[in-house]
């Protein structure tokens, strides 16, 4: 049997990586393992009983043997339920102690129903017969490995009650072949419980470094797509964010809408305070930003001191009311700075929304853009709010560089 190493995707998808708990994380993986074997493992475990009943009808008495193959039948049934109920609960939600517990307990039943054959099934006087249940013992310890020996503790809990009892049973006939078989016995336990603790430290050299691997990627991932300043997704990410829900929001004929927020007078931070303060500035804003947003949202940095907020599955009414928190938000903000220097910045906000079925990203964009210079124009500090449509052209982001270095220019108090 195979055994197929889930990556650590299944764990980081919805979490930092400094939230991640890497032992929980393992453990999960391990145990995902050797629950999706069980249902091989199962029927092998059915088939050999069946196959050890059969051959041995003739020494052992029908009852006996058929009250021990049903009670085989019924660990099987319970211990495959289980696996069924496993497979419906969501990674998220797995108790890990528990279903290892669970594990644990369904393995060492089965192990015990095998080494009650020492006891129930033991053809005594029977030589021919005993080779057979041990080397179908023997058989099972082995294919137990590729199920079992990922989590060491639960292969041990397998093969001890399974073979041990056979072996004291062979020791217990006191002749010389039956006490060399005890001995092979007792060394092939020792060998496959050796070998099991080898499998399970390999796993997690293998999972460790999955996991490191996994680390480093998503490490370079978040670089490539968030701003390395405010570490707020980079244009080009927000873009992408924008595409994919635009098609999602179309499929399902849901309302959504775009913010662009630029800050005024963030120009006279840097003149004055230097670039150390328009850093923080930006740092602090973007942090008020997100707070004030859902955890579906997404804000970004687009470029100098420009925002924009995606806002999924929102109305006009509730883009706007977002947007006048975040204005009330950043005009309330504050930079104590060195000297006793105090800077505050306000921001000029567009808003852009599309009504259900709506998906064009470009007219969103341009639509957004043009409220956006509407605001700035209109004496900075408000909002202003457009349908996305064809109409607007691709003038919105320039228009606004011109008009600050046309404000530059003229020398007013009023910096943007």
């Amino acid at each position: 049997m195979t055994m197929p190493i889930a990556s650590p995707e299944v764990g980081l998808q919805t979490t930092s990586w400094e939230d991640f708990d890497l032992a929980r994380w393992m453990a999960l993986e391990k145990l995902r393992l050797v629950w999706n074997n069980l249902p091989a493992t199962l029927s092998v475990t059915v088939t050999c009983a069946a196959v050890l009943v059969g051959m041995l009808r003739h020494v052992a008495p029908l009852h006996v043997l058929a009250a021990w193959f049903i009670v085989a039948i019924l660990i099987s049934l319970a211990r495959y339920r289980q696996y069924l109920v496993f497979r419906r609960v969501s990674d998220g939600t797995i108790d890990t102690p528990l279903w290892a517990r669970k594990l644990h307990v369904g393995t060492a039943m089965s192990g015990l129903l095998w080494g009650s054959t020492a006891v129930v099934l033991f053809p005594i006087g029977d030589l021919a017969h005993q080779v057979l249940i041990a080397f179908v013992l023997a058989g099972l310890a082995a294919g137990a490995m590729t199920s079992y020996a990922v989590i060491w503790r639960c292969y041990v809990l397998f093969v001890v009650p399974a073979i041990l009892p056979f072996v004291c049973r062979l020791a217990l006939q006191n002749t010389e072949i039956h006490a060399s078989m005890a001995l092979l016995g007792l060394i092939f336990v020792a060998a496959v419980v050796r070998a099991a603790t080898q499998t399970d430290k390999m796993i997690n050299n293998v999972l460790s470094v999955r996991a490191e691997n996994f680390k480093l990627t998503r490490a370079l991932h978040h670089q490539a797509t968030h701003d390395p300043l405010v570490d707020l997704p980079n244009q080009r990410e927000f873009n992408r964010r924008l595409t994919a829900l635009a098609q999602s929001s179309a499929a399902r004929h849901e309302p959504f809408a775009l913010l662009f927020v630029d800050l005024d007078r963030f120009k006279e931070i840097n003149d004055t305070g230097g670039h150390a303060a328009g850093d923080e500035t930006l740092r602090r804003v973007s942090q008020l930003v997100k707070s004030h947003l859902r955890p579906s949202d997404t804000v970004a940095r687009m470029g100098g001191d420009e925002f924009a907020v995606l806002l999924p599955v929102c109305s006009r009414e509730a883009a706007e009311r977002i947007a006048a928190s975040l204005l009330v938000t950043i005009e309330e903000f504050t930079l104590a700075w060195e000297n006793g220097r105090i800077f505050r910045v306000s921001a000029s906000i567009g808003l852009a929304y599309a009504e259900p079925g709506e998906h064009d990203t470009v007219a969103l964009l341009r639509a957004a853009d043009a409220a956006c210079y509407a605001a700035k124009i209109g004496g900075r500090g408000r909002i202003k709010a457009y349908r996305a449509d064809s109409s607007f052209g691709p003038s919105g982001r320039s228009e606004i560089s011109r008009l600050r270095q046309q404000l530059s220019v003229v020398g007013g108090a009023d910096k943007s």
